[in-house]
């Protein structure tokens, strides 16, 4: 195994603390800015972004630039994601850290050095605060990084990078896939713009004029809807010893973190195609494609009782969920009942019209499986290499990678 040099990430790095967010006194040009929320494990989240103002001086210092590392100050401390000018002008306010590596670092080797410090949980000693965790920039400062020689960085972030570009080229595949379905869905069950409508008289309901015929249900009528199991967080390990357990965190990257032993009922088991909500903080929804895990404690599984496309009772209830995810306050972290899911009506065409929904939708709803499937097993290949490959445990310096344009 390689012998590399280990510093200080202070050493070998510019570290700057994101922007405090005091509206009474912030002066200058209101701009874009990342949130802690803003930040995932690789990637970021661009909906909805608020602005902040910022003054010429400030523009630097609180400014990315491509390569910047971005990482959470809290709430998951160490998470972080490489900018690549996703947007211009963007700035980072306090909550997050901004990482700009020397020369004698790859921005690519740096984030996946620093992944496997988080995924190892090689920042935990660093952590200040008893109850909710943060990594301060004079703790960030002391955190050693590995520092083999530039060609070996690249080669490594080559071989790694590969894997997460296949990942994004399929992400964006799913995107079109959903922004196809949802277009669809507006036409047809928003504005009631389907085939021969102009042939179908509206009527009144409880939700408004709609086409006749069609019926307005309530989602326990028309769904299964199943409550997780509280599983004793004591028994969770950090290695496989039975089916997984996901949290609500899991539920957008269809990963699982966490084993048990503990037995529950087979009901409480999840499958691909599984319609999930977390019933805290963002509502998250997802459709899962992470293969037979348990269904944990404030998560809730949907699966449609009748004939009736995944796709279409997914898109039936985001709008209702995202309004609750707007509407509703806790004292700390709002939360989601099943009073709220016993309020959702959806409203349905009847045979055959809805047999030919279905077949449109389950057509386009499996093709989104199959490839959050794909980037499952490229995510667990990447992850099985990225120890290997950081710890120098395998061997790159003969081998003839490619390194992409940008990364020169």
């Amino acid at each position: 195994m390689a012998k590399w040099k280990r510093s200080p990430l202070a050493t070998v790095a510019h570290l700057c603390l994101g922007k405090m967010l005091d509206q009474a006194k912030n002066r200058g040009e209101p701009l874009p800015y990342l949130a802690n929320v803003n930040v995932r494990w690789g990637e970021f989240v661009l909906d909805n972004l608020r602005t902040m103002r910022f003054e010429q001086h400030e523009m630097d210092r609180y400014g990315l630039k491509y390569g910047d590392i971005v990482m959470c100050e809290g709430g998951e401390p160490g998470r972080c994601a490489i900018w690549k000018e996703q947007m211009p002008g963007m700035m980072i306010q306090k909550a997050l850290h901004r990482i700009r590596p020397a020369k004698l670092l790859d921005f690519r080797f740096l984030y996946y050095d620093l992944r496997h410090i988080g995924f190892s949980k090689g920042f935990d000693r660093y952590f200040t605060g008893a109850t909710i965790k943060h990594l301060t920039g004079e703790k960030l400062a002391k955190v050693e990084v590995d520092v083999p020689p530039l060609a070996t960085q690249k080669k490594i972030a080559a071989i790694l990078s590969a894997y997460d570009d296949l990942i994004q080229n399929n992400e964006r595949r799913i995107r079109i896939l959903e922004d196809m379905a949802q277009n669809l869905y507006r036409e047809w069950f928003g504005n009631f713009r389907f085939p021969n409508h102009a042939k179908v008289k509206m009527v009144d309901s409880p939700l408004g004029k709609i086409p006749q015929g069609w019926e307005v249900a309530n989602l326990f009528d028309i769904a299964d809807v199943m409550f997780g199991f509280p599983f004793n967080s004591r028994l969770f390990t950090s290695e496989p010893s039975g089916v997984p357990v996901i949290r609500i965190r899991n539920i957008l990257d269809d990963s699982s973190e966490t084993f048990t032993t503990e037995r529950a009922d087979d009901k409480y088991y999840i499958e691909d195609g599984d319609i999930l909500i977390g019933m805290d903080g963002d509502f998250h929804m997802g459709r899962w494609a992470g293969g037979k895990a348990w269904l944990n404690q404030r998560i809730t599984r949907l699966r449609p009782k009748r004939s009736l496309s995944r796709y279409i009772l997914f898109l039936a209830i985001k709008e209702p969920i995202q309004r609750f995810n707007a509407t509703i306050v806790g004292t700390t972290v709002a939360h989601l009942g099943k009073s709220h899911l016993e309020r959702i009506n959806i409203v349905l065409p009847q045979e055959p019209l809805l047999s030919l929904m279905n077949e449109t939708y389950e057509s386009l709803f499996w093709q989104g499986i199959n490839l959050k499937r794909r980037n499952a097993s490229l995510r667990q290949t990447r992850d099985l290499l990225l120890p290997k490959l950081i710890s120098g445990e395998v061997d790159v310096s003969g081998l003839e990678i490619k390194i992409p344009e940008q990364a020169k």
